[in-house]
């Protein structure tokens, strides 16, 4: 393929790069508790982008026999591609593979009756339940070779469960919710099947809260989405097109002290690091927003040219799309508190576990609208039973300068490690 690659591309080429992409899975689906599907599938694809006079060309196939025409086809959409300045990179090195040999051990057979197990005990305790569920395991490669001398290679692998549980009660209310955990190799998941019992468990039990202002206690998945509006704004892409709130705030305390958003390619466990970008830029643990002091952004090779900083590492790619800036992994500082002692401390408050719309707002600004899903009243320092029929509005900026309680836990949910966070002052309406 190198050679094909190298021979193929113009000599006036300013510059170019490719990538090859390969992956396999076996997606295991169950529907209505009971077995649904098993699949195996095998996917790989080439892309290669290519510089002419200042203007880039790309162009894609999944067909390996055809590298010398895609190349010629970017080549060749080149004059009517966008200009980019930047140069691409040399000397990029290969730390570790995000891979573990254990994936090799997914056994259909076995995953299939382990998940059947799982399914059998959350009927046990609610005989009429509905449980989808997903497992897969995957593998794959992803190469880079550029005109300034990088040929690398490294291999991931991905294990990943997912559950939905659907119940409706003896009034007819219906209680849904859902729990993930993904990994490098397969790992035993059985604790989901207790944390979704007793979330049902506790949802049964229908509680009332005036509209008003209220403490929420957001659980890490949920402060995730929460931190995504945030993190939107940390996105080079907006800075360059004027819409990001926090455009030319560099430097600025803008947040509250408590709040610290890193930037981290290698947290421990996860299965969405890598050891260079999809550019050939080696990332590292950047701080973005530290001790509520905005102190960076991400930006692939093109943003960065645009708004004339350091590439950071943070681009996203695959064989049929350009790049584009992307997290490697969103971590923060974890706080003093454990998630039992903040409950303790709440007079009256909310754990907002899911929601619906959050991303229907006006996200850009900060601004959220979002119906709870599935929300649990606190009262007294105790979390009683579900509200219904609510939803929880504001500003997450402003919310973000105000008071922040973080918990000393931290999980991660899929490529994100957060706490609990408690915000004050949240807009309730009944």
């Amino acid at each position: 393929m190198k050679n094909i690659l190298f021979s193929a591309v113009p000599k006036d080429a300013a510059w170019f790069d490719a990538v090859y992409i390969t992956g396999r899975s076996t997606p295991i689906s169950f529907k209505n508790n009971r077995i649904y599907s098993v699949n195996e599938s095998e996917n790989s694809g080439f892309g290669v982008r290519v510089n002419m006079d200042g203007k880039t060309g790309f162009s894609s196939t999944n067909d390996p026999s055809g590298v010398a025409d895609t190349v010629r086809r970017a080549a060749a959409t080149a004059p009517y591609g966008e200009v980019e300045k930047f140069k691409i990179p040399g000397g990029t090195v290969k730390g570790f593979d995000p891979h573990d040999s254990s994936i090799d051990l997914f056994d259909p057979k076995e995953e299939i009756a382990a998940a059947e197990l799982f399914i059998r005990k959350i009927e046990s305790a609610f005989p009429s339940i509905n449980v989808d569920m997903s497992v897969s395991a995957s593998a794959g490669s992803f190469r880079l070779i550029n005109s300034q001398g990088v040929d690398l290679e490294y291999i991931d692998s991905l294990y990943s469960v997912s559950v939905s549980c659907s119940y409706v009660v003896k009034d007819g209310d219906k209680i849904d919710t859902w729990e993930s955990v993904s990994a490098l190799k397969p790992i035993d998941y059985n604790y989901l099947s207790d944390i979704l019992i007793n979330r049902i468990a506790r949802g049964i039990n229908r509680e009332k809260l005036a509209s008003g202002t209220y403490p929420v206690i957001l659980p890490p998945s949920a402060a995730a989405r929460f931190l995504g509006i945030i993190a939107s704004g940390l996105n080079g892409q907006a800075l360059w097109k004027g819409i990001s709130p926090l455009a030319g705030k560099m430097g600025e305390k803008v947040f509250s002290d408590s709040l610290s958003l890193i930037d981290d390619p290698r947290i421990e466990g996860s299965p969405y690091t890598a050891p260079f970008d999809g550019e050939g830029i080696n990332p590292s643990r950047r701080a973005l927003i530290n001790k509520g002091v905005v102190e960076g952004f991400i930006a692939d090779l093109k943003y960065a040219e645009r708004l004339g900083i350091d590439p950071t590492g943070n681009a996203a790619r695959g064989y049929s799309s350009l790049p584009s800036p992307s997290f490697n992994g969103i971590t923060m500082d974890p706080g003093s508190m454990s998630f039992n002692e903040i409950v303790k401390g709440i007079e009256l408050g909310i754990v907002a576990e899911q929601f619906i719309g959050l991303g229907q707002s006006n996200t850009l600004n900060g601004d959220f609208s979002a119906n709870l899903d599935l929300a649990f009243l606190v009262e007294n320092g105790e979390i009683k039973g579900r509200l219904k029929d609510c939803m929880i509005s504001g500003n997450v900026y402003d919310l973000m300068k105000g008071n922040i309680i973080l918990s000393r836990e931290m999980e991660r949910k899929g490529s994100s490690l957060l706490p609990y966070i408690c915000l004050d002052g949240v807009s309730f309406t009944a």
